[in-house]
């Protein structure tokens, strides 16, 4: 794949909707805040807000890597309830508004035979909500999550007398212990069923073979339980499965078993309780094999198809079957797993998502309107510094307008025009934070390409929207140009810095500027707003009148002006000699190179012993001095020369960029150009 190839997929990878949710990371199981993407809404999807999910035993069993195949991170979560807000092109059975649920699996191959069975989730190529892998590779994402995307056909309407919070997990726990009753004819009024256990599955099926007309025994360890059973859930009989004569009094007295238990546990006493042909079905899943007698069957079910979740559905409708929960806010998740972990619930945990799970508190989002080409992006997406982790979102001079702030967030709102530029994020205590040089923290965390602190990686501009803490978020002024001021936040900073920190700032010093790139022509401008005299140093006289008559230089030189310079602020990113530079400093003077070439450069050392001079580099600036730099420019109407592309002209301008043909900086009409792909 060319190197502009893949650009341009780094951008498709934009061009999906931002989703916020909870993750686990690692084998740890700890669970927590994750800021990913889902694709764009397809002709054949349905988008829809998640309000509440609830929490199966799977979901802990998938956080630990306890069944060994797990990918993390894992956002998990497949009893997931909402409202539509979107609906693709040729969807024809939901509309906006509607109330929906996706369970256990969001899609299957359709062709083989038990997908034209109906029982989708015995398909081969069955692709799970959570922790899948789609027909695109990527991993699927759960409902612990803000919103969800499925298709069509995988989305189950829910009726709308049932509250959702209760109803979640019958999209689990509810299909899980329906689809062996249907399937295995033990759904016939009269007949005589057992349910051992009575937890988040068991309690369900106590309901739903109630609905059916059935005859129900609760089987369970101890006698706790069994007022639960018989006064709350209805059960028509309790049995203690440790009390010899209870057992022996309900030999051969049952149809069939569900047995919904997940710790090891005897078998034989449970078959013994079946009549001749009965049947015990296995729909919990201990870690460890059982002890299986020879006789009577013993099958096992795990949730079921579309169809029958959609038929099992509508019964809770029609019955009011919902299951008993405990609603829980999103940053109680990582408690509930510890307790669930201790079957310390009744009998469902579901989370209140649509309430409680809420981006940062400190963080403001914007819709990106433009967003500046820098050269550090070229470098990074051909991983010319060795650093650069694949995919890559480029692009650090963004900005746009804030479309949403969080709750303890107190200098932004909703309008206001701002930026980002390199950095989202630092330590906030060492030496260089506290002097509002966050640039040189070493646990910075860059706009893109670096890992943040919920371990996910940071993406750019090269997006339709972007989200920061607020101590990050630059205000811009209200006069100036967006598109033309988006450069600054890399640019302008780069060249605004060493100027203020290294006292280049006075008026009527002398500075020199080498090279008149992007870099160049800002500092030239900055450093004119301050009232200092500028000259421009080039390798040729090509660029003279420009300097001169359109950026406001006083003087242009290619030679003889030695020791006539406070300082320079070297641009050049190619190798070049400093030896002439050095010479054009007074004694004590300051070379400041803000340029980055590749290779190493020579650096004489005799001019700075005899004169003092200093050879100094500078990265940007801090927080607080690029807001300075950008009230600056406001007060002086100062902005980038720049060349407004469109977005699917970034791979050209990448490789006019790479030979230096552009005039000062390309820009990106994000907001106008940078659409999704069909």
């Amino acid at each position: 794949m060319t190197l502009f190839s893949y650009c341009l997929s780094i951008m498709g990878e934009v061009l999906k909707k931002e989703a916020y949710g909870l993750a686990v990371k690692d084998e740890s199981g700890v669970i927590s805040p994750f800021h990913f993407s889902r694709r764009e809404t397809g002709e054949n999807d349905v988008r829809f807000k998640v309000l509440f999910c609830g929490i199966c035993h799977t979901d802990l069993s998938m956080a630990i890597n306890e069944w060994g195949f797990t990918s993390y991170p894992l956002v998990p979560g497949h009893e997931i309830v909402g409202v539509v807000t979107e609906v693709g092109a040729k969807v024809t059975k939901f509309n906006a508004g509607d109330k929906v649920g996706v369970g256990y699996m969001v899609s299957s191959c359709g062709s083989c035979e038990t997908c034209t069975d109906d029982q989708e989730n015995y398909c081969p190529k069955m692709i799970l909500t959570s922790g899948g892998k789609y027909y695109d590779d990527t991993i699927t994402y759960g409902g612990y999550s803000d919103h969800m995307v499925c298709e069509e056909d995988y989305i189950i309407r829910i009726p709308e007398n049932l509250p959702l919070d209760a109803t979640a997990p019958l999209l689990c726990a509810g299909t899980t212990v329906y689809s062996p009753m249907k399937y295995h004819g033990l759904d016939k009024p009269g007949m005589h069923i057992g349910v051992v256990g009575l937890g988040g599955l068991g309690h369900v099926a106590v309901k739903f073979a109630k609905a059916m007309g059935i005859k129900v025994t609760v089987i369970s360890t101890s006698d706790r339980k069994r007022d639960e059973a018989l006064t709350r859930l209805g059960a028509d009989l309790f049995l203690v499965s440790r009390d010899p004569e209870q057992m022996k009094d309900a030999m051969g007295t049952m149809d069939g078993i569900i047995d919904t238990v997940s710790a090891t546990h005897p078998v034989l006493p449970i078959l013994d309780l079946l009549k001749y042909k009965g049947k015990l079905i296995m729909v919990g899943a201990p870690d460890k094999p059982l002890e299986l007698p020879g006789k009577k069957m013993v099958v096992g079910s795990m949730v079921g198809g579309i169809k029958e979740t959609q038929e099992m559905m509508d019964l809770a409708g029609k019955h009011n079957i919902t299951a008993d929960i405990e609603l829980i806010s999103a940053d109680y998740v990582n408690t509930a797993m510890e307790r669930l972990q201790k079957a310390d619930v009744r009998y469902r945990f579901v989370i209140d998502v649509a309430n409680t799970l809420k981006p940062r508190e400190k963080d403001v989002r914007f819709k990106v309107l433009f967003c500046g080409i820098c050269h550090s992006d070229l470098h990074m997406i051909k991983n010319e510094w060795g650093i650069s982790t694949y995919p890559l979102v480029p692009g650090h001079e963004i900005v746009g307008v804030v479309t949403e702030v969080g709750s303890k967030v107190t200098r932004f709102k909703t309008g206001d025009k701002v930026g980002v530029g390199c950095l989202v994020g630092s330590c906030g205590s060492c030496d260089s934070c506290t002097e509002g040089l966050e640039n040189y923290c070493p646990k910075s965390i860059q706009t893109y390409g670096f890992k943040y602190y919920d371990d996910t990686i940071t993406y750019g501009g090269y997006s339709d929207n972007m989200v920061c803490d607020e101590g990050f978020i630059i205000r811009m002024p209200d006069n100036l140009p967006l598109d033309a001021a988006a450069p600054l936040l890399c640019a302008g900073i780069t060249v605004y810095s060493p100027l203020k920190y290294h006292g280049l700032d006075k008026p009527g010093m002398h500075i020199g500027v080498v090279g008149l790139g992007g870099l160049g022509h800002v500092a030239v401008k900055f450093a004119k707003a301050m009232g200092l005299k500028v000259t421009v140093i080039s390798t040729s006289d090509s660029k003279r009148d420009e300097a001169i008559n359109r950026l406001g230089a006083d003087a242009f030189v290619i030679k003889d002006a030695m020791r006539t310079l406070d300082g320079i602020i070297n641009t050049v990113s190619a190798t070049h000699s400093l030896l002439p530079l050095l010479g054009l400093l007074k004694p004590k003077g300051k070379l400041v190179m803000v340029g980055a070439p590749e290779k190493p450069l020579e650096l004489p050392v005799m001019p700075l012993i005899f004169e003092r001079k200093m050879v100094m580099g500078s990265m940007i600036g801090g927080i607080k001095e690029t807001q300075e730099m950008v009230d600056m420019a406001g007060k002086h109407n100062i902005t980038a020369d720049i060349e407004l592309i469109s977005a699917d002209y970034v791979n050209t301008a990448m490789e006019r960029l790479e030979k230096a043909d552009v005039r000062y900086r390309f820009v990106i009409d994000v907001a106008n150009t940078l659409k999704p792909t069909p």
